[in-house]
């Protein structure tokens, strides 16, 4: 009976961590802005990298703080120290990611991604459809 408690609590929290990890991605473009409508998201990409390089600009401060006085913190420092440092590094990859797709969506309002998507071929049988 125990075991199967056991199992029971064990395949609840397994199928718990892997719902909410897969909702755990990047937010996507909200609903108000057309998926078609790539400057607004080129846009909206931009204001989500200016609001992680201020965030990013913050938590740096705060290491450098630290790293000026570490005596200040006691035996906690080292938690935040290496608190600090993994947020800074998950702000410099999400930073990095939002840079990208609003590339992405400033080449393709420009209309240089248009072009390469017309120039697929497709072999069926003798015919070739351009």
């Amino acid at each position: 009976m125990n075991t199967l408690k056991a199992t029971a609590i064990i395949s609840i929290l397994l199928f718990g961590f892997v719902t909410t990890s897969a909702f755990a991605e990047a937010p996507a473009a909200p609903s108000s802005i057309n998926p078609n409508d790539h400057a607004a998201l080129a846009n909206y990409y931009e204001g989500l990298a200016k609001e992680i390089s201020e965030k990013l600009e913050a938590y740096q401060q705060q290491l450098n703080q630290y790293e000026d006085h570490p005596y200040y913190y006691g035996r906690q420092g080292q938690n935040l120290k290496s608190h600090l440092q993994a947020n800074i590094r998950e702000y410099k990859k999400e930073l990095a990611e939002d840079l990208q797709e609003a590339e992405l969506h400033r080449k393709t309002a420009a209309g240089g991604q248009d072009k390469q998507f017309n120039k697929a071929k497709a072999d069926l049988g003798e015919t070739v459809i351009r």
